[in-house]
């Protein structure tokens, strides 16, 4: 049966060194991950066609913006900064995650922003109110694991209020506190005491694409 499958998919196309594939039967659009068909969702053909016809370098007056917010790995061997930006044409976005990745922009992880940008469409990046120090994100990142997939970091408000992230968050705002306020308590995480959860981080509605 996968034999099967496997042989109604078709090389089509070739778009900034990514091989597409398509479904004879379903028309179901494809490209190669790790040795594994992934499937290529609706709008990010056009897409991965304007990340290839651009160079996606930052200038040095954004780099140097970025280098004050501080840069952190991603999961993907990318690295990312919370921001907030102001476009060429003069909009502003605040939730705003800027990525570098030399990947293609394909898969779900896309899907989650609601606005998507090239590094060349950004006129200003500069601090969000609602992002999460480097110092913190990158304490974060040695997280241990205390229960299945929850890896907490313990900080605190500037009206001392402790907060949990789990993982490396960019970006805070829930229960009147923003993610620039919080602080590093250097505690451990303990389930007897009362904390404020980061389950609120869905705001990253923008995302900004550059390449390393």
């Amino acid at each position: 049966m996968e034999n099967k499958i496997i042989s109604l998919i078709k090389l089509t196309d070739e778009i900034g060194g990514i091989k597409i594939y398509k479904c004879e039967k379903c028309d179901t659009q494809f490209y190669i991950k790790e040795n594994m068909y992934e499937r290529i969702i609706d709008g990010q053909i056009e897409l991965l066609k304007k990340w290839s016809e651009k160079n996606l370098v930052c200038t040095d007056n954004l780099k140097n913006e970025i280098e004050k917010i501080g840069l952190t790995n991603d999961w993907n061997l990318s690295k990312t900064a919370p921001c907030k930006i102001e476009l060429n044409n003069g909009e502003k976005f605040e939730f705003t995650t800027i990525k570098f990745s030399n990947l293609p922009p394909l898969g779900y992880h896309y899907t989650t922003f609601k606005n998507i940008f090239f590094i060349d469409e950004i006129k200003n990046i500069s601090e969000s109110d609602y992002g999460i120090s480097a110092e913190i994100r990158n304490e974060a990142e040695k997280s241990e694991e205390k229960r299945m997939g929850f890896y907490p970091t313990v900080l605190k408000s500037k009206e001392g209020k402790k907060v949990v992230l789990n993982g490396v968050s960019i970006f805070f705002n829930s229960n009147n506190i923003k993610g620039s306020e919080l602080k590093l308590t250097h505690e451990e995480w303990n389930h007897r005491e009362e904390y404020i959860y980061d389950i609120n981080n869905k705001a990253e509605k923008t995302i900004v694409i550059a390449k390393k």
